[in-house]
């Protein structure tokens, strides 16, 4: 028996800056909604001790840009293992379109078969 899943591969197609980490053109990360690694961190740890810092970082467009996808945490990991994985290749498409549309990406959706031999 085979089974199939799917996940995301995003390569950086222009540079793009957010409080915690840049990312530059050719930058290969991985669509995970649940990472939350402190590079990938939308605010600062010191911004929740001033409100207006707060604020001018929520405004800023870049933070905006994936808020659907994530909250507080931007929706990618630098590791393909915590990559997530789709049992279903239309929820991998769907995601795949929704991080397209903002334009800092160009996704692939990769394979991973697994085989299943009775002994």
């Amino acid at each position: 028996m085979e089974k199939k899943l799917y996940y995301i591969e995003c390569t950086c197609i222009k540079e793009v800056k957010f409080p915690n980490v840049e990312f530059h053109i050719g930058d290969i990360l991985y669509y995970n909604g649940n990472a939350s690694s402190d590079e990938m961190r939308i605010y600062y740890n010191k911004a929740f001790h001033n409100v207006d810092y707060i604020y001018s970082i929520e405004m800023d467009e870049n933070v905006m840009r994936y808020k659907g996808l994530a909250k507080s945490y931007l929706p990618f990991t630098r590791q393909k293992k915590n990559a997530r994985k789709y049992k279903k290749l239309k929820q991998a498409e769907w995601i795949k379109t929704k991080i397209e549309n903002r334009n800092d990406f160009k996704c692939d959706i990769k394979e991973i078969k697994i085989k299943y031999i009775e002994e």
